[in-house]
C-alpha cells in the first residue's frame, strides 16, 4: 500500500506520464487504485485542485482512492509537526499535504511516494521526515519497478 504526495502525482500528470501519451501508465494507477494499492489524502486532493489541470478530478472520480482525514490521521499530522514544524510553512509555498502524506502512510502502515528529495536540517522534506519516522519513502519510478510495471 502506498500513499502518493502531490509533486508525484504533478510529477506524472504534466511532466513525466501525460494522458495522451502514456494512457497505459494511467490505466495501471486506475487498476493500482481500485486494487488498494495507491491512496491519496484528501489534503493531496485540495492541492491538487489548485493546479487546475485535470489532476483533480482524475482523482475525484475514483474516490475509492481518497483516504478522509479522521482523527488518528488529525493526530499523527500534529505529532509530526511538533517535531517538524518547519516541514509546512505557507509563507514559503511549503506544501501544506505533505504532513498528511506521511500521516496517512503512519497510521496505515503503507509506504510513501515522493517527487522531493532529501531537505536540509533547518527545511525537511517528505523523505527526511519518513526516514526519521521509520517510513519508507520511494519515487515515482521505485513504486513502478516495484509494482512491474511495462510502459
Amino acid at each position: 500500500m502506498h500513499s502518493i504526495d502531490t509533486s508525484s502525482f504533478l510529477d506524472a500528470w504534466t511532466r513525466h506520464y501525460p494522458q495522451d501519451t502514456f494512457s497505459t501508465f494511467w490505466e495501471h494507477m486506475d487498476r493500482s487504485g481500485h486494487s488498494g494499492i495507491l491512496k491519496v489524502s484528501e489534503e493531496v486532493v485540495e492541492e491538487l485542485k489548485k493546479k487546475d489541470d485535470g489532476a483533480a478530478i482524475w482523482v475525484r472520480k475514483r474516490p475509492h482512492m481518497i483516504v478522509p482525514t479522521d482523527i488518528p490521521i488529525q493526530e499523527k499530522v500534529l505529532g509530526i509537526l511538533k517535531v517538524f514544524p518547519r516541514l509546512v510553512n505557507a509563507g514559503k509555498s511549503r506544501s501544506g499535504g505533505d504532513p498528511f502524506v506521511i500521516a496517512v502512510a503512519l497510521v496505515n502502515k503503507y509506504t510513501v511516494i515522493t517527487g522531493e528529495g532529501p531537505g536540509k536540517p533547518s527545511k525537511p522534506h517528505i523523505p527526511d521526515v519518513c526516514s526519521a519516522m521509520g517510513v519508507r519513502c520511494i519515487g515515482l519510478v521505485d513504486f513502478i519497478r516495484d509494482q512491474k510495471w511495462r510502459l
